[in-house]
């Protein structure tokens, strides 16, 4: 496996110097790799990154994003996305190109106060973003906890192919929705577990930046160590599952 080097850097740092592929928060200065945002920068065979200790979310066309329903025009509604930007849901979109706003009520598919799941369509930073719920598994939540956590903190609470968010997930007995904006959504059929992936949730966000980070989610939820295979064992190895919630982000960091 190829060692991959971190280190804590402000913006300006050099990172590193030589042929390497700048991939995230940081920009080429003639032969150097510098750091543009105050984070843990990641040195692998992929190129260089700088992984943000904070900031917040802003939206990409096709993130996968939780937002709550806070108002509605005639032709839209208006939904937190936990960002500086307020989103937009058209109608439209739900509707379809038959929709009436003087015969449609909109409050009777999405209301104030509803929670939903949505794609961001479009963005380009000189509009606010617009929504779509035309897809697997988005539209509305009918229930589960939620929490708010920073936007940085989500490639780390997925982890490496899915890994982390697994874990919590068999360990609880629940499921884990993310979205990429730093809203999660927990649901399960028993509080406790509920309450396990919670505070493991926490954890993820409190040490994202530590190492070990996995063991110590394995020791607050008593998920024991798989036992190593024998030398001469000829049983195939059998890769992890994609991950049940979330989407894969780019520059999200290794597993630790």
């Amino acid at each position: 496996m190829h060692d991959v080097h971190r280190r804590y850097v402000i913006p300006g740092d050099r990172i590193v110097e030589g042929n390497y592929r700048p991939i995230m928060n940081v920009v080429r200065t003639g032969n150097a790799i510098v750091a543009t945002r105050i984070g843990i920068a990641e040195t692998g065979r992929d190129g260089v990154k700088v992984i943000p200790l904070s900031g917040v979310y802003i939206p990409r066309v096709n993130d996968l994003v939780i937002g709550k329903i806070t108002d509605h025009t005639s032709l839209s509604w208006e939904v937190d996305i936990n960002s500086c930007f307020s989103a937009h849901l058209p109608a439209s979109d739900v509707y379809g190109r038959d929709f009436n706003p003087a015969r449609d009520d909109m409050s009777k598919h999405f209301a104030v106060g509803d929670m939903i799941t949505a794609s961001v369509l479009m963005f380009d930073r000189t509009r606010d973003p617009m929504l779509t719920v035309q897809g697997r598994d988005l539209g509305k939540i009918p229930k589960g906890e939620l929490l708010k956590i920073s936007a940085t903190r989500v490639p780390r609470l997925i982890g490496k192919r899915g890994s982390m968010i697994q874990t919590i997930e068999q360990a609880t007995q629940t499921r884990v929705l993310i979205g990429q904006n730093g809203i999660v959504v927990v649901t399960g059929r028993a509080p406790e577990g509920v309450q396990q992936a919670v505070a493991a949730i926490r954890m993820v966000e409190e040490e994202a930046h530590t190492a070990n980070l996995t063991q110590r989610i394995k020791s607050l939820l008593n998920v024991p160590d798989a036992p190593e295979a024998p030398a001469n064992s000829e049983a195939p190895v059998q890769q992890a599952p994609a991950p049940s919630t979330g989407n894969e982000t780019e520059g999200k960091p290794e597993e630790q």
